[in-house]
């Protein structure tokens, strides 16, 4: 099984009260946060401790990468009991299933901040850390942690970079250079206003898996251009996505708009 995945999260209010002793509401604390980061380290992004996760969405797929569906961890969770809640499932998912994971800068940002938050929460994440595990095919050079084998976790930011030859790219930037949706209305820097202004969870969850359906079509095409999935294959998950997105997601039509214009390529 594949898993595409993907996390957002909002600065940790009361870990920042706790060590800053900032005062005020969620959003003036951020404020304060982000300008004392920005002054002492040149960006307003806070070290992982600080991060508290809100969503994880994924996309599933099977061996073959073919599309089976998006959605996301823990999605009846109120916030206040969320991160513990999302943490479990994600790791039981984890531990049991072993899925090969992909993601865009994953390896930088989503599992340590996944493993650091476990902390918080005692939660069991030994199928991540685990390096020996004959039943699923784990040793010292390949399991989650291996930055050179893909077989466990694919990171694209990470592989399409070259392994930090280059660190200038973009998820949003690199899919709309491939003729993929890119973002849509929302950004990561934003995630903590949607939460603390405008208590919307439910828009971040939809941002979230927005986020996992480009990761998986630009996957797609890196198996494309690898030579790993041939054309007809690639066609067949896109108009397969296209049929099973979400009736409810905001980004519906404009990512059947995207779909459309790349079918439409290949008069299909």
């Amino acid at each position: 099984m594949i898993c595409v995945f993907d996390i957002e999260s909002v600065p940790d209010i009361e870990l920042l009260q706790e060590i800053y002793h900032y005062e005020g509401s969620a959003m003036e604390i951020c404020k304060q946060a982000f300008a004392a980061q920005k002054e002492s380290s040149g960006s307003e992004f806070l070290p992982l401790s600080f991060h508290k996760i809100v969503s994880i969405a994924s996309v599933l797929a099977d061996d073959f990468g073919n599309f089976i569906k998006v959605g996301h961890f823990a999605k009846d969770v109120p916030l206040e009991n969320r991160e513990e809640n999302l943490l479990q499932e994600f790791s039981s998912f984890l531990n049991k299933q072993n899925p090969r994971l992909i993601s865009f800068n994953g390896r930088g940002y989503d599992m340590p901040l996944i493993g650091i938050r476990s902390l918080k929460y005692n939660v069991n994440l030994s199928g991540y850390y685990e390096i020996d595990n004959q039943q699923f095919g784990k040793n010292k050079w390949e399991n989650y942690r291996q930055r050179y084998s893909e077989r466990f976790h694919l990171d694209l930011y990470d592989t399409l970079g070259n392994y930090g030859a280059t660190r200038a790219l973009s998820l949003d930037a690199l899919c709309k250079m491939a003729g993929i949706m890119g973002k849509y209305e929302v950004s990561g820097s934003q995630v903590h206003e949607l939460i603390f202004q405008e208590n919307d969870l439910a828009k971040v969850d939809f941002y979230c898996q927005s986020d996992v359906l480009n990761t998986y079509w630009l996957f797609l095409k890196f198996e494309l251009t690898k030579g790993m999935l041939q054309m007809n294959d690639y066609l067949a998950n896109l108009a397969l996505m296209k049929e099973s997105l979400p009736e409810n997601a905001p980004y519906k039509n404009a990512f059947i708009e995207s779909l459309e214009k790349e079918l439409g390529r290949y008069n299909l």
